[in-house]
């Protein structure tokens, strides 16, 4: 059994080129996925792949080019042999990492594409420094899934346990601090818990009532997810595009800024480990 550590995230970086022309799955991340739970590519993270827990410290990216990430709001979604396609996956240090990343040509259950590491960066959560001057930008790359709900009162939590509400389409600061924040203590373990629920209560709330939204530009977007075991289509709705924001109490920014740099690693929000979530934080002045 592999053990990982909470102090320390890798991400990876790799080039990806298909060998022929390929219609992708509709999350193009599962290229990915079938990588490592074939045992071709980091195979001990399959562990991590299959595991049903919440919140859990894994981000596959889906395959990108020029800029963009490939996965269907409708259409199938193809690319053609030879162009040069990208992915990262995040995860927390483990030993021995560093043998698993394979470069070569693998088969896939969609294709066979030439694989080649790109960039490999290690950080220490030690070394990330948290910020009290600008503003936070963040860019949703891929449609993020955000429930409101998490911002309810632990208390009132099992009173509305069979209400859905479905996923936000417009995140406050509060949403998208709190989200932040249970990515940063999933790496710590296990996150289904009344002092966690608590304590991203009441940072939300707080992250909330202390914000300044600069701007922000936003749009909903509807996701293909698949086919469910009947074949009926499954999709997700969430929502991409940018805000920026400003938090003036300094010791709460200093604490958010953390939480939304190693969110920038590991995504916020649901089916990370599928490639959505993906966020890019920038701080300006």
């Amino acid at each position: 059994m592999v053990e990982f550590f909470s102090e320390k995230i890798v991400k990876v970086e790799f080039s990806a080129v298909p060998e022929s022309d390929v219609i992708l799955p509709p999350l193009s991340s599962k290229v990915v996925k079938n990588l490592i739970l074939s045992s071709k590519l980091l195979p001990s993270l399959s562990s991590l792949v299959q595991s049903g827990m919440k919140n859990k410290p894994l981000f596959i990216s889906n395959l990108g080019k020029n800029g963009f990430r490939l996965f269907s709001t409708g259409k199938p979604v193809s690319v053609k042999a030879g162009e040069i396609l990208n992915f990262f996956i995040s995860f927390p240090y483990y030993d021995g990492f560093f043998t698993e990343l394979s470069s070569g040509s693998f088969e896939t259950g969609y294709g066979k594409f030439f694989i080649e590491l790109e960039q490999l960066e290690v950080i220490e959560l030690s070394s990330i420094k948290g910020v009290s001057e600008g503003n936070f930008y963040v860019k949703f790359v891929t449609p993020a899934l955000l429930s409101s709900k998490v911002l309810l009162p632990p208390s009132l939590k099992e009173k509305y346990k069979n209400v859905n509400p479905g996923y936000s389409l417009i995140p406050s600061v509060g949403l998208v601090v709190s989200y932040a924040y249970r990515v940063y203590r999933a790496l710590y373990g296990n996150t289904s818990n009344m002092e966690l629920d608590s304590k991203s209560f009441r940072l939300g709330v707080l992250s909330n009532s202390l914000s300044r939204v600069i701007g922000y530009k936003l749009k909903p977007l509807t996701v293909v997810i698949g086919n469910d075991n009947k074949g009926r289509l499954r999709t997700s709705r969430g929502f991409v595009g940018w805000m920026e924001f400003d938090i003036p109490y300094k010791k709460l920014k200093k604490a958010i800024s953390k939480y939304l740099i190693i969110a920038s690693y590991l995504g916020i929000g649901k089916s990370r480990g599928i490639g959505l979530g993906e966020v890019v934080v920038k701080i300006k002045s």
